[in-house]
């Protein structure tokens, strides 16, 4: 994760870099709303990635292939020692692309019931091409909490295309699978019930390498304990607003976009 000087000195004293700013809490945003804010996107890094090129303007000191980036808070994390994430909420999209040829970047997405998939033809690659000539991705949607050591709690989407969808298929069927017995008999665990670690891990087939996800659970949240009581109220907060439409995915990506392609032999090359 990138240093922060300031708050390393004030983790050795034992003092919060903040102590004493409480009081003034959302001082200054008065008129900030939903339509001003867009949620980070944690994305692994590719060796065609511009925040691991040192001759681009999104270069991220300290970033390589197999990191996972944060784009609003511009960061990068050791994909081998993982973080710790609580997933709040699912969904499935597909999405819409310029080819890398025409600009690249995100035009849009579509519920998984949209005629428009059936409009696709696919090209010699195997990847799903629109009339307009665009490509459309199968997408899985994973809204999280990101358990950041400085900032706490942090709002972000993890997106799975491509040879990821598999991870992402896996994750849920371990989610579901966690249960637990109550006044009416056994009941599944809600979603944001479980801390998970998420990895990266280098990944190869006939047509090339990249960086796939590597998730595993780490524990469940305990509600007798109230830093994880704070913890699953903010996921259940934040899993309400993505259910109400409030949680809006203004694609970040098309840095991103501009520069990788989705392809169908490269799960580092999901763009969103």
């Amino acid at each position: 994760m990138s240093d922060n000087k300031e708050v390393a000195k004030a983790k050795n004293t034992g003092v919060s870099a903040y102590e004493g700013m409480e009081q003034y809490s959302g001082t200054g945003f008065g008129e900030v709303g939903t339509e001003d804010l867009s949620i980070p996107f944690l994305r692994i890094l590719a060796q065609l990635s511009p925040q691991v090129n040192k001759q681009d303007g999104a270069y991220v000191a300290g970033a390589e292939a197999g990191m996972m980036f944060n784009t609003v808070l511009n960061e990068v994390y050791d994909g081998d020692q993982g973080i710790q994430v609580v997933p709040c909420h699912y969904n499935r999209r597909f999405v819409e692309w310029k080819q890398r040829e025409a600009g690249g970047g995100y035009v849009g997405s579509y519920l998984p019931d949209d005629p428009i998939k059936d409009t696709t033809t696919q090209n010699e690659r195997g990847q799903d091409v629109l009339p307009n000539g665009n490509l459309l991705t199968n997408t899985s949607q994973f809204f999280v909490l990101m358990l950041h050591p400085t900032f706490g709690a942090q709002r972000v989407l993890m997106t799975m295309s491509s040879t990821q969808l598999k991870k992402g298929r896996k994750w849920l069927t371990q989610a579901q699978s966690m249960t637990a017995k109550g006044k009416n008999g056994i009941y599944v665990l809600p979603l944001m019930s479980q801390v998970y670690t998420v990895k990266t891990t280098p990944e190869k087939n006939d047509k090339g390498n990249w960086f796939g996800w590597d998730i595993s659970r780490e524990r469940g949240l305990n509600l007798s304990v109230p830093a994880d009581k704070d913890i699953f109220e903010s996921a259940v907060g934040f899993a309400k607003s993505v259910e109400a439409g409030e949680v809006k995915v203004k694609d970040e990506a098309p840095e991103e976009a501009k520069d990788v392609t989705p392809n169908t032999s490269d799960g580092n090359k999901d763009i969103m």
